[in-house]
Parts: structure tokens; sequence; C-alpha cells
């Protein structure tokens, strides 16, 4: 549950447009590491955990932690994974005038509806793409077109349900006047040499998935490293103890998910208990009883944090953290002003409200400890 919570908060209480650019930045913030470009200036390096951090926390073991070094594997399985993809890519579709409507096949019909021999609002239409597999009609309506050609005419009688959301209709039976105009088909390129040359940069299978092996590879390490990075904080975070929690950071991150709450209910115009229910099923004091939990998690994670850099006296400097900040935007495809025109908000103000800052402490601080931990 208190995973949940700390997802909640970055993902759910934007809008759909925010959203979309936000993942974006996820991904490019997983995938990266520390970069040194011309600094963009205008972020400020963030003030926190300032002060004698001995006084609130207590390190565990710090160096010479072993953790079970994670394979790094790549299958034929994952390469013909990524070949699949590019296949699919290259799917291309096409209308024809002949054949046998399927269960799974895609039909361009007409159709007309009668309800007691007259024609009613709503139950006609031309040129319509019906997905057969979908069934976004009435019941048996789809169904009813499996078996018929390209250039059938056919009739189907059927009822609406008793609850349709037409009431005009709802429960009657109606007779539909169905003509099949074309199937929509498939064309699957087949694998070879060629298709290779005419969707990728290589020329040959072989050497396409020689490529796809490698890139696999390369991130199978990176996840791997990333694995490891973490078993070894978890260790250290896990062997560590807090002393006292500062109120400030413990109220911010608290109020951080109450907050996103309120806002997500005002969003869908629920009140609080309403809609803390339905997305959690827990009441509002059991919400504030884990958000609180949670709060106390994220505070002890950077309170170990902050003391692991001051113990290895690594610190991030202002153009360091401007050049991140920068890369970011470049990785998302975005100048600043259209970052903040997509979500609302200025990449400043986005690496603040996600904590930015603590990722790359992280990477740094992590990259000495790891050099000190032993791998099984």
């Amino acid at each position: 549950m208190l995973e949940y919570i700390r997802l909640f908060i970055i993902e759910e209480y934007t809008d759909m447009n925010r959203k979309t650019v936000l993942k974006i930045f996820a991904v490019s913030l997983s995938a990266m590491m520390i970069v040194t470009l011309t600094s963009c200036g205008g972020a400020k390096v963030p003030e926190e955990y300032n002060y004698d951090l001995s006084k609130y926390v207590k390190l565990g073991k710090t160096s010479g932690i072993s953790y079970e070094k994670t394979a790094v594997q790549v299958s034929d399985a994952d390469v013909q994974s990524q070949i699949d993809s590019e296949i699919a890519a290259a799917v291309q579709t096409k209308k024809v005038k002949e054949g046998t409507v399927a269960a799974d096949s895609t039909v361009n019909i007409d159709y007309v509806g009668k309800i007691d021999g007259k024609k009613f609002s709503g139950g006609s239409a031309k040129d319509v793409e019906v997905n057969i597999a979908e069934n976004n009609f009435i019941d048996g309506f789809a169904s009813a077109i499996i078996g018929h050609k390209v250039g059938d005419k056919f009739d189907v009688n059927l009822t609406f349900p008793s609850n349709y959301s037409d009431s005009s209709v709802a429960g009657k039976q109606a007779v539909f006047t169905i003509t099949v105009n074309s199937l929509t088909v498939k064309e699957t390129p087949e694998y070879n040499d060629e298709f290779v040359k005419k969707n990728t940069k290589y020329k040959t299978t072989a050497q396409y998935e020689a490529s796809i092996r490698k890139n696999l590879k390369k991130q199978a390490e990176e996840q791997a490293r990333s694995a490891d990075t973490q078993q070894v904080f978890s260790k250290i975070l896990n062997d560590s103890q807090v002393k006292k929690y500062p109120e400030k950071e413990l109220n911010a991150k608290y109020n951080k998910i109450i907050d996103s709450y309120k806002k997500a209910a005002k969003t869908n115009d629920m009140s609080l208990e309403k809609y803390v229910q339905s997305s959690t099923g827990m009441s509002v004091k059991d919400l504030k009883k884990q958000a609180h939990e949670a709060a106390k998690n994220m505070v002890k994670q950077e309170l170990v944090l902050h003391a692991l850099a001051e113990k290895y006296d690594v610190k991030i400097t202002s153009g360091e953290y401007n050049d991140y900040l920068e890369k970011l935007l470049k990785t998302a495809g975005y100048s600043k002003d259209d970052f903040k025109q997509a979500t609302g908000t200025t990449i400043e103000e986005y690496a603040e409200e996600n904590n930015l800052y603590d990722s790359m402490l992280y990477d740094k601080v992590m990259k000495q400890v790891m050099k000190k931990s032993v791998a099984k």
C-alpha cells in the first residue's frame, strides 16, 4: 500500500496531457547517467537536509557490503521478440473486394435498421468499419456477419436490450439489412535481407540480429547494475537507524500525499472521502495513517542518502544540476518553453516536485559505495 501511495503521487493528480509528458521524462530519467553539457542556468541546487545529520540518522554498514550479482542474459527469444515487433510495425492493411468474413475480420458494411417496417433514428449507416471480435454493436449484430462474403446483402432479426440507452428502441425487435462492402486484410512482410534493408540501417538479417543482441545486452547490463545498486542501498537502509524525523521534511512529504488526493478528488468532482474509498478502498483516516508511514519511509531514504553523500563527500554542483535538466529536456525533445506549455510547469519546478536532485545524488553516491561493495 505504501508503494501504491508513492506511485499515485507521481501519476494520478495530473491531467492526461501532462501525464504523457511526465511519463516520457520518467523513462528518460531512468535511462540517463549524469552528463556534462553547457550549463543552461536557472535552477538552484535544493537546500535540503543541510544540517547536522548525525542528530537524525545513524548509518549502518556502508562498505564491504555483499550482494548477489544480477545475471545478464539475452536469449534467442528476446531477440526474436524484437524482430517480431519490427515486423508488426511494418504490417500494412488493405481493403479487398473478395473473401469471407471470419471471427477475427475487420469488415466494411452498410446497414439499414427498421422497427415495424420503419427506419428509426441512429439505425442506419454507410461505410462503417466493424471489427467482428470487438462486438461493439448489440448482441448478435457482429456475429451475424461471420460466414458472409463480400457483396452479400442479408437481413438480421435482433432485439434491443430492455435496458438499452435509447429508451425509444429498448426491448423492441428490429430488422437490419446489412451489405458487406469489403474486407480489410493484413499484409505481413517476409523477414529476410530485403526486409532488413528496407526497414533498418542494416543489410542482412545476421547484421540486424547481432545489433539487436548487442543493444539488448547493453540494456540488460544497465538494468543489472541498477538492480545491484538497489540491493546494496536497501541493505544500508535496513541497517541504518533514524534517531528522530525532521519535522519540516516529514510534514512536506505527508502533505504532498494528502494534497495529491485532494486535488484528484476535486478533478473528479468527488468528496475526498468518496474518492479515497473508490480509488483505494480505504477510509480517509486509514489513508492518513498510511500516508504518515509512507512519509516516514521516504524521509528515512533521503536521510540515509544525504548522510552517505556527506560520508563520501559527494556534492552536486549547480552546473551539474542544470546540465542534467537540460539533458532531460533534449532527451524528451522539448525546449524549456515547450515543456512549460505542455505541462503547465517549468522544468525547474518539475525537478523540485519529483526530487531529481536526489536522483542525481543517488547515482553519484552509489557509484562510490559500489566500489567498496562485494559481489557474490
